[in-house]
């Protein structure tokens, strides 16, 4: 079950009035009858109808900050991904505002069937007709079926929503629960799996973020959940840097804070933060198979349930000094447990937390995803 975030409605709009205007409330039961005033002028007449408290799931909230737009008078995500699309609609599903739906294409050099496959898709996934359909010609398409924009035209929420977004982030840095919820959504907006051509194996997995103090806070989130030895942020870089290094794109490149380790991998698995993105689940477990440190814990599971020594574990692996190695280093992460039984040997174990760990590994590696 989900742990969301909740607040006061009449609690936030108090804090959007200002001495120009304000929102006269009223309360019936759960709902707020809401309408604009004017101090000094007459304006355009104004009511809305809002939740007393709204609900927002952390995944929700990192969904938003990744690939939400926020503007003075509209509300926009928009993604390519089913499930985060979901995940933003039920949120959306507590207000009683219409939502515009429309899909972006990128169709250069793609056949006209991709376009009816990626309408088709869409309409059957949101159970509805599409509203309307943007080709984009200059753009060759690295999606499956398109992006689909979901559309709030409301001031009154748009500014709801900067004060929500603005106070989640805040709430979501301090606790633990909360900041996973939040990067499994932040990873499905703006994570990205990089994968080393020459080991073919996951050696970064990169959350894009252009401002310095956005890169802080999801390092504090991080923090939170346990990934504490992260490697120096990747800068953003403007155009005219670009051109000055003699890069070849024009754009630039957003800056990034770069995920790497194995055990920081691990932890990306063990607590799941890449479901909602299947896509980028698959990819990264697939290739987390082929890391060295994969392939050596895996290795060891000749020892599951036997108590081995440092001798046995020469023999086992040729005296191959990386493996033997190993036992210390998965001893440290509390995989390996080790008992004295003279001044100067120990006999081994394989922990619950290998023989759990393996498991997982091991039904990733059966799956047809991974082969």
């Amino acid at each position: 079950m989900k742990t969301n975030l909740i607040f006061n409605t009449q609690k936030i709009i108090k804090k959007i009035n200002n001495d120009k205007e304000f929102y006269e409330i009223i309360r019936e039961g759960a709902i707020l009858k809401v309408t604009k005033k004017y101090h000094k002028k007459r304006g355009s007449p104004f009511s809305v109808e809002l939740p007393s408290k709204i609900k927002i799931s952390p995944e929700a909230v990192g969904l938003i900050v990744g690939e939400g737009f926020i503007g003075g008078r509209q509300f926009i995500f928009a993604n390519s991904n089913g499930n985060a699309v979901d995940e933003i609609l039920k949120f959306l599903s507590q207000f009683r505002f219409d939502l515009k739906f429309y899909l972006e294409i990128s169709i250069k050099e793609r056949p006209e069937s991709y376009i009816k496959e990626a309408v088709h898709f869409w309409e059957s996934h949101l159970n509805r007709k599409m509203g309307g359909v943007r080709l984009r010609g200059e753009f060759y398409s690295i999606t499956k079926h398109g992006t689909i924009h979901v559309s709030v035209n409301n001031a009154l929420f748009a500014k709801i929503m900067k004060e929500l977004i603005s106070k989640s982030k805040k709430v979501i840095e301090k606790n633990k629960e909360l900041s996973i919820g939040y990067l499994r959504g932040i990873l499905a907006a703006e994570g990205n799996i990089n994968i080393k051509k020459s080991t073919n194996c996951v050696y970064m997995v990169r959350i894009s973020a252009s401002k310095t103090e956005e890169r802080e806070h999801y390092k504090q989130c991080l923090k939170k959940i346990g990934i504490k030895k992260l490697c120096k942020d990747m800068p953003t870089i403007s155009k005219e840097e670009g051109k000055q290094r003699g890069w070849k794109t024009t754009k630039g490149r957003a800056g990034a804070v770069i995920i790497s380790r194995w055990e920081n991998f691990i932890e990306i698995l063990n607590l799941n933060l890449l479901e909602i993105n299947q896509d980028k689940k698959e990819k990264f477990e697939k290739y987390l198979l082929n890391n060295r440190f994969t392939i050596e814990f895996l290795s060891f599971n000749n020892f599951i349930r036997k108590k081995f020594t440092m001798k046995q574990a020469q023999n086992y692996f040729k005296f191959k000094g990386r493996s033997l190695n190993r036992v210390l280093t998965f001893h440290k992460l509390g995989y390996i447990s080790r008992r004295k039984i003279n001044s100067i040997k120990f006999v081994y174990n394989l922990t619950n937390k290998y023989a759990n760990l393996y498991q997982k590994l091991n039904a990733i590696s059966s799956s047809p995803s991974a082969q």
